[in-house]
């Protein structure tokens, strides 16, 4: 049996760059606008979001774009 991966609910900037294919100051930027989830601030200087927004964001772009090649 394999065992659960137990992955924090928080995404630092360097996984959500990695999630999201994204340049970081994309994402900050868009985070900024409303267009990506909100940053959350943590101790010192270090920022995250949270993963299951990262994760639906993802989802709702992949499914905007399907939804794009079908309609075409």
């Amino acid at each position: 049996m394999k065992k659960a991966e137990n992955k924090s609910q928080f995404v630092l900037l360097p996984e959500a760059v990695t999630m999201t294919e994204c340049p970081r100051s994309t994402i900050l930027k868009y985070s900024k606008i409303g267009q990506f989830p909100q940053v959350i601030r943590l101790l010192g200087n270090r920022i995250a979001f949270s993963r299951a927004d990262v994760q639906n964001w993802i989802n709702t772009r992949l499914a905007t774009t399907a939804r794009s090649a079908n309609d075409e």
